[in-house]
């Protein structure tokens, strides 16, 4: 048992490094017609507003998001029964979009700044403080799907980290990611190749991972079913 549960704790961190890998090798083995300049060219990063904490509810129609609603490999979480929602007026252009792309700019936790996620839903989440809404500049060839995979990449989160203000909490500024600089396809059917070929790859780890962690929950009570009949004398 205990060899079957490492196999499928390797197995599991295997399924996870291969899309990390492949992800990597996109930018880094990247082919003709790709750009690089800095992001401050292509596109700008607004802050959000300070919502007053004084309106914070447990429920309502409005999600106020936080850095806590961000995974530190990209990708929007639920916090479910601790997420904030918000019932005070909220000024114009503070409410997303589908689709939107935002950046933490706070590390309330190791590896988080600078992580992306794509805005789930549109007219319910709030683009609150300590996050930056990432929208593109006029004729750049940019699509939210390819740059968020842009965020998650080793060079740009390295860049963000070592560029960002704080000893116990790490902060950064719209400013200093401007500074980063990114490569990119200018042809946006390449972008959009790119971001199907990681979305079908993240489907097949994520079904690899959900096989693996059936396959650890099952390990442990079939373990303590064979210890407590090994100690009541049936085996």
């Amino acid at each position: 048992i205990a060899t079957a549960k490492a196999n499928a704790e390797k197995n599991l961190q295997n399924a996870r490094a291969l899309f990390e890998s492949h992800l990597q090798s996109v930018f880094s083995q990247r082919g003709p017609g790709w750009a690089e300049k800095p992001l401050s060219e292509l596109c700008d990063i607004k802050h959000g507003f300070a919502f007053k904490s004084e309106f914070f509810t447990d429920s309502g129609d409005y999600v106020l998001l936080t850095p806590g609603n961000f995974y530190e490999s990209g990708g929007y979480r639920d916090r479910r029964d601790k997420q904030k929602h918000y019932c005070g007026e909220i000024p114009d252009g503070f409410v997303l979009s589908k689709g939107d792309l935002l950046v933490a700019m706070t590390e309330q936790a190791a590896g988080l700044l600078g992580s992306p996620i794509l805005v789930p839903e549109s007219g319910r989440f709030l683009h609150n403080q300590r996050l930056g809404l990432v929208t593109r500049k006029p004729s750049v060839p940019w699509t939210n799907e390819f740059f968020f995979h842009v965020f998650n990449t080793h060079a740009v989160r390295r860049e963000i980290h070592e560029s960002a203000s704080g000893v116990k909490v790490r902060h950064t500024s719209p400013t200093k990611i401007g500074e980063v600089v990114v490569t990119f396809p200018t042809d946006l059917s390449e972008q959009k190749r790119i971001v199907s070929n990681l979305a079908s790859l993240a489907a097949e780890t994520q079904r690899l991972e959900s096989i693996y962690k059936q396959k650890l929950a099952a390990l442990e009570p079939l373990k303590k079913s064979l210890l407590h009949q090994a100690f009541t004398g049936k085996l």
